[in-house]
């Protein structure tokens, strides 16, 4: 069967799917990361009353005229308000509130003065003003950041921690959020163990189920770890028809290659699924497997674990920033130089492991074989090598995918 490119792979993907619009509505502090699913308005006014911005006295400006250092205005300071308090006492000619950051400013004052820029007598409350004040100095307006009815965050908006700090400023403590995808994850072949048990002879541990499900949750993504299942077909997709319902999108690892035991061709007719492409021109991850039942997508990746990732970075996160409304990332393509070097000659399109850093991709590791999992450690970024490339020297200019 011909190999297709990564580039129609992922368009025939990209075509099968739509983004999830089914709403929920989340605590705030559970949201952060998901796409707002409704327009927010204030419910009121922000701050919600007139406010001062520093530790001082508030006043009438129009009691300051004349005042200068020689001959200074005195005031009687006739109360303190402290933030959390309101002061409903009445405002004289030449009198003064004593007010802290924060706190509403009373009526009948227009504006604050520093602490530090008075003369103030405690035992006797008398206030020495030594220049004029301007009306409204030092002075926050009631409904200055937002008022009722302002349109404070627009439907489609992914939620940062600083739109959950504007929401709890208004009181908002649960909005309507766009609900992410959940990804159910799958591990096949009879020799997998699960970390923790002991290993028997010809087995081994079951990384891919590990690596993926934490690279989900990396994602902020639901990930559902299903229990490694033997290399039987029938006993596979009865467990996948069951499970389908439940998820939006089902990523398996293992058993799609050529061999006796690579399952999930017969799995996928069993299924009675629409098989949308096997193997593309890539390496590594070339057998990868892709189908559809039910309008879920199953995506099939090669066993071993750098195949395994590649496939996942290179197909299956587009598939999730589709389905969220981009709220989890895509991976980021950039051009780097090359620092270190590669030397084996690429016949087909390729793709490394490495560490980008201020313009430079760092290959100074030469575990680059499909089946190495203790060489990801570190690295941040897979590089692109163009079919026919002989090899990568120092200096060269690469692509590089950056997957953190």
């Amino acid at each position: 069967m011909e190999q297709i490119s990564l580039e129609y792979a992922l368009e025939t993907l990209l075509k099968q799917i739509q983004p999830l619009n089914t709403v929920e509505e989340k605590y705030i502090l559970d949201s952060l990361g998901f796409v707002l699913a409704e327009d927010i308005f204030s419910p009121l006014n922000n701050p919600p009353f007139n406010r001062s911005p520093l530790d001082g006295f508030t006043l009438n400006s129009n009691d300051s005229i004349g005042a200068t250092k020689e001959n200074p205005v005195t005031f009687n300071v006739i109360s303190e308000v402290f933030a959390g308090d309101f002061c409903n006492k009445k405002l004289s000619s030449k009198e003064a509130f004593r007010i802290m950051t924060g706190a509403p400013i009373p009526d009948g004052c227009n504006c604050v003065i520093k602490q530090e820029d008075v003369v103030f007598n405690e035992e006797t409350k008398a206030l020495y003003i030594t220049k004029e004040l301007k009306p409204f100095e030092n002075f926050c307006f009631l409904g200055e950041d937002l008022k009722v009815n302002d349109l404070v965050v627009k439907k489609g908006e992914i939620i940062t921690y600083n739109h959950i700090g504007v929401f709890a400023s208004l009181g908002i403590n649960t909005i309507k959020v766009f609900k992410k995808p959940k990804v159910g994850v799958l591990s096949l072949g009879s020799e997998l163990t699960m970390p923790g048990k002991t290993l028997e002879k010809g087995k081994i541990y079951n990384s891919n189920l590990f690596t993926l499900i934490s690279k989900l949750k990396y994602l902020g993504v639901e990930g559902v770890m299903y229990p490694p299942m033997s290399d039987d077909s029938t006993l596979v997709s009865n467990f996948i028809s069951k499970e389908l319902k439940n998820i939006d999108l089902l990523i398996t690892t293992g058993g799609v290659s050529v061999g006796k035991k690579d399952i999930m061709h017969d799995v996928i007719k069993e299924l009675n699924a629409n098989r949308l492409f096997w193997k593309i021109n890539i390496q590594p991850g070339t057998p990868v497997l892709a189908s559809e039942k039910d309008g879920k997508l199953i995506l099939s990746l090669s066993g071993n674990p750098f195949a395994s990732l590649v496939n996942f970075e290179l197909l299956g996160r587009p598939i999730l920033s589709k389905l969220s409304s981009n709220s989890i990332k895509n991976t980021s393509i950039v051009e780097a130089e090359v620092k270190g070097g590669f030397n084996k000659k690429s016949s087909k399109r390729r793709f490394i492991r490495g560490y980008f850093k201020e313009g430079y991709i760092y290959l100074n590791d030469q575990k680059h074989s499909s089946g190495t999992i203790s060489s990801l450690i570190g690295k941040n970024a897979i590089v692109e090598i163009l079919p026919g490339t002989p090899c990568l020297n120092e200096g060269d200019k690469v692509t590089v995918i950056l997957i953190d």
